[in-house]
């Protein structure tokens, strides 16, 4: 599918919890001290919570049917992730933190804190936060379950520096987890990430705790992710050995490919791609993005993956901008070009040249999507 950049498509990104690793991470806040603003209008400073300190009483759901406030769509919401939350809280909440008690108290969801509808996912999705746990699902999916104060109270808290688990002990324990939220690893998902620490470094990430993450992979071929900040299938864990689960992440994998058969040699489909670049500079979508006056000067890749058509040559049948999950996929050549500017701008412009990415299915030859940084 088709994807310039957040901003021009207006799409609302969970991504500060989602970082590269593909699972959810606590990205967190970049200062040991901020405050913000909650939807009930009352200013917390998040410090406080990350030493047990009871947070400060605010509006929550659910709101009477008799309030300016209510909602149906949002009472509905909350019922939903009133479900999800008695389902497993109980048996994912830590123990042996200053703030256990928070976890037994009915669910409570601070007013401003229900967000219904996304427009790569669905209408019926939800994003909800409540006893500072963030879920993400829909009338019968869990996709995203993150108990956000535990991983800051961890970020500040423990001081473990090494795992006492094997890489083997971690899986199962994961595994185990995964078990609890009804999940079960099957033959297209592929291990692609195990281990202690954090990508990130503090105090953007957290060290102590360990992530493990399955990707899907179809034919033994790896999926394209040059759109993995707006669509990411995983199934991720990640936990503290001291304190327990942190996030769980199932992401819907799309679905396979019907062949992962290759005909098409590789320089073929580089030479064949080369011939549409310029069709690409043409389109509306990358014109309302980029200048004209880009010329390719090199390859920079061209790997075999299994792409999301998006047909971005076809107005017909272009995906602009994202309308739900991919219907499809394809194994393809995904041939990365490199560009130079090849116009004399004005005295102090320069541009930086764009890299152009087009997709040419490896069984039939077919152009079935492009597109551009």
């Amino acid at each position: 599918m088709l994807v310039v950049s957040s901003a021009l498509m207006g799409l609302a990104v969970f991504a500060q919890d989602t970082p590269t690793n593909g699972v959810a991470e606590d990205v967190g806040q970049s200062k040991s001290r901020r405050s913000r603003r909650s939807g009930g209008g009352v200013y917390k400073d998040e410090s406080v919570v990350d030493k047990g300190i009871p947070e400060r009483e605010e509006p929550y759901y659910p709101i009477s049917p008799k309030s300016k406030f209510y909602s149906a769509k949002k009472a509905e919401a909350f019922r939903l992730g009133e479900h999800y939350y008695r389902k497993f809280i109980g048996k994912v909440a830590p123990t042996n933190v200053p703030f256990a008690d928070v976890y037994r108290g009915p669910f409570r969801v601070p007013r401003g804190n229900i967000d219904i509808g996304d427009m790569v996912y669905g209408k019926d999705r939800i994003r909800i936060r409540g006893q500072e746990v963030w879920m993400t699902a829909n009338s019968n999916r869990l996709e995203f379950f993150q108990n956000k104060r535990l991983s800051r109270y961890i970020r500040t808290n423990d001081t473990q520096t090494v795992p006492a688990l094997s890489l083997e002990q971690a899986y199962a324990q994961a595994l185990r987890y995964l078990d609890i939220f009804g999940v079960k690893i099957d033959s297209r998902a592929a291990l692609a990430k195990l281990y202690w620490g954090s990508e990130t470094p503090p105090p953007e990430g957290i060290a102590a705790i360990w992530y493990v993450v399955w990707v899907p992979t179809d034919g033994g071929y790896p999926y394209d992710e040059f759109v993995k900040d707006f669509y990411n299938p995983c199934i991720g864990i990640c936990f503290s050995e001291k304190y327990g689960l942190v996030s769980f992440t199932n992401a819907l994998f799309p679905p396979p490919p019907k062949t992962t058969e290759v005909r098409i040699p590789r320089e073929a489909a580089i030479f064949k791609a080369e011939k549409a670049v310029p069709l690409v500079m043409l389109t509306p979508y990358y014109r309302q993005c980029r200048m004209p006056g880009f010329k390719v000067s090199g390859v920079k890749s061209a790997e075999l993956r299994i792409a999301y058509p998006n047909w971005m040559l076809d107005p017909a049948r272009a995906i602009w901008p994202w309308d739900g999950p991919p219907k499809e996929t394809r194994l393809c050549w995904i041939v990365r070009f490199i560009t130079v500017d090849t116009v004399e701008r004005e005295k102090g412009i320069k541009l930086f040249p764009p890299d152009v990415l087009i997709y040419v299915d490896a069984a039939t030859g077919e152009i079935v999507g492009a597109d551009f940084t």
